[in-house]
């Protein structure tokens, strides 16, 4: 039997996915929507190693995977953060968020977003935000009050450090004592 083509690679820990493939079989996060990807997408070849590290070589654990990595085109139209304390923010890809972030060097991001918060109950890099497949997703960076999503008619969900968390338009993002609209 042929071994399966492979379209991408797992946004998030970088496994190889096949054809149709909503969730990574090795770390089990959603990777897709029910939207094909856009052709624009470039294959992954696994038998060209010499442009990325393997797991076993050192350089592999400093290489930020998902820097270059495009699931989709940008999203229909920018989300729009509102601040309780008045800043507003567009996210159209992958965005660092807190008090004073900072990026480590092996990370690249689109934007770095600062939010005031004069009482310190954001972290400096508190949070993460992703847009895949026309989706806001967010990160909680282990951060010290940690981040909470209020979507319309649902529960709130405290978000898993390191595991994404979607947010729908017109929810809430809690941050510490402060708290971000998206729209």
């Amino acid at each position: 039997m042929p071994p399966e083509r492979v379209d991408m690679s797992c946004f998030y820990c970088g496994a190889a996915l096949t054809p149709g493939t909503f969730f990574c079989p090795e770390c089990g996060r959603r990777v897709a929507n029910d939207a094909p990807a856009p052709a624009s997408v470039p294959e992954v070849r696994p038998e060209a190693p010499e442009t990325r590290p393997g797991p076993s070589t050192p350089a592999a654990a400093s290489v930020d995977e998902t820097a270059s990595l495009r699931l989709t085109t940008p999203p229909s139209r920018p989300f729009v953060l509102l601040s309780t304390t008045g800043q507003r923010f567009e996210v159209t890809g992958r965005s660092l968020l807190g008090r004073n972030p900072r990026p480590a060097p092996e990370h690249a991001y689109e934007s770095t977003l600062v939010v005031v918060d004069p009482g310190k109950t954001i972290s400096k890099s508190h949070a993460e935000l992703l847009v895949v497949a026309d989706e806001l997703l967010v990160v909680d960076l282990e951060s010290g009050n940690g981040t909470v999503v209020e979507a319309p008619g649902e529960a709130p969900v405290r978000c898993e450090p390191g595991m994404p968390q979607p947010v729908p338009r017109g929810s809430r993002i809690i941050l510490g004592r402060q708290a971000i609209d998206v729209e």
